[in-house]
């Protein structure tokens, strides 16, 4: 019978800077090392059922990101998730693991990033305000040599102020999803470009409790 587990983990440090597809082959290699039975899907390339619901843009670290993983058998999520972690490199370690309905994959709901300047003058909350009072904030996106117009507004839930930064609420729109850093360079302009570090701070998803 198909068991379905979520792990939670952190990705922290100079590991934030491998790309999405290189942290799923470390998964994928921990998982074998760790002698952890994982279902495969059919065809002709068959691979490991595992997947993270979001991805993580290079250089965001993220402090509680998701991997969802489905066992041709049973077993204790807790067991899974110490001997997974032992397997594991610096700077990604695993937070829990809990038993899932065998439903189909998580979507996601939204998302909370953590931005912190290296420099003061953080936006106002007058300018904040100001910010999301508009129906409509434009960006360009490339893709493929092509750029192309796309709303970030719609996703765009709440922008918090803290001490040395904000936090972004940002939510999956049928359309996409706003980047952390798109919101920050319109908000405070281009000049602001490289001055501040973005952490992924939560995931929440559709199936979660």
């Amino acid at each position: 019978m198909i068991a379905k587990i979520r792990i939670r983990f952190h990705k922290l440090g100079d590991i934030r800077f491998i790309s999405h597809h290189d942290l799923m082959k470390v998964f994928e290699r921990a998982i074998r090392r760790a002698n952890i039975p994982i279902a495969m899907s059919k065809g002709f390339n068959p691979h490991p059922k595992l997947s993270i619901p979001i991805a993580l843009s290079v250089g965001i670290a993220g402090k509680d990101e998701v991997l969802e993983l489905e066992l041709p058998e049973s077993m204790p999520p807790e067991i899974l998730a110490e001997r997974l972690g032992r397997q594991l490199p610096k700077g990604i370690h695993i937070l829990s693991g809990e038993a899932m309905p065998c439903s189909p994959r998580s979507s996601v709901c939204d998302v909370l990033y953590e931005v912190v300047f290296k420099d003061p003058g953080l936006p106002t909350t007058e300018r904040i305000s100001e910010f999301l009072q508009q129906s409509s904030i434009i960006v360009n996106r490339t893709k493929d040599g092509y750029s192309k117009p796309f709303d970030i507004r719609p996703s765009i839930q709440e922008i918090t102020v803290t001490p040395n930064g904000l936090i972004l609420s940002i939510k999956m729109e049928s359309e996409g999803m706003a980047r952390p850093e798109e919101v920050i360079h319109s908000l405070c302009g281009n000049e602001k470009k490289g001055l501040f570090e973005i952490t992924r701070i939560k995931v929440n998803l559709s199936s979660s409790a």
